[in-house]
């Protein structure tokens, strides 16, 4: 059987953050003094969306409702070199995987909205896993043939690493203030990603 790749789709394939900060602006009806360093208040061990942006949980949580209902994830800027990676990992005779912790289960456009999202930016995969425990599924699901993970969250990194398996994180302006330890394998780009990956897919072949 073909080994895995799976790479995460919100804030490492495309540009959510960015994206939800607008839409939270129009919501709100005024501006919004986005600062990711404040979205890591006391040495907290994941990005706080909402402290980020200054506002609420109980507004944050009433705003990204609103995004999701709305049809919003379909218009997400993608980021560059989110296609070529995809493609060469499938050419490299791997499987590449989508993993998302999108609520589908809860949101009726969920799922029909992300297929969307990457049927027009031309991301080909094999295979859509959904769920908060993506990666613990995804080890379920696939064990040793996963070669790495690609996630833009310091928890979703963790908990592959906490499953065994390797993981890389795509640097983002939202994860620049992570904690230090535990030292993460980063890459800054999709391009510097798929030169990673390649070689990791070749050294495990």
């Amino acid at each position: 059987m073909n080994k895995i790749v799976a790479v995460d789709i919100d804030g490492t394939l495309g540009d959510h953050y960015t994206h939800l900060v607008q839409f939270a602006e129009l919501w709100l009806g005024h501006k919004i003094n986005y600062d990711p360093a404040a979205g890591w208040p006391n040495g907290a061990k994941k990005f706080q969306f909402n402290r980020a942006m200054g506002i609420g949980k109980a507004t944050y949580r009433k705003i990204k409702l609103a995004y999701r209902l709305g049809g919003m994830k379909r218009s997400m800027p993608v980021y560059p070199g989110a296609s070529e990676l995809m493609d060469g990992i499938r050419k490299a005779k791997t499987e590449a995987w989508i993993c998302t912790s999108r609520p589908y289960l809860k949101m009726d456009p969920m799922d029909p909205d992300t297929r969307h999202w990457l049927r027009v930016n031309h991301i080909r995969y094999d295979h859509l896993l959904y769920g908060d425990n993506k990666y613990i599924d995804l080890k379920k699901a696939a064990g040793n043939r996963v070669v790495v993970v690609l996630d833009d969250l310091t928890e979703m990194y963790q908990q592959a690493q906490q499953q065994g398996l390797d993981a890389l994180l795509i640097e983002r302006p939202h994860n620049e203030f992570r904690p230090v330890l535990p030292t993460y394998s980063a890459v800054a780009n999709l391009y510097d990603a798929y030169e990673e990956i390649l070689e990791m897919i070749y050294a495990k072949a």
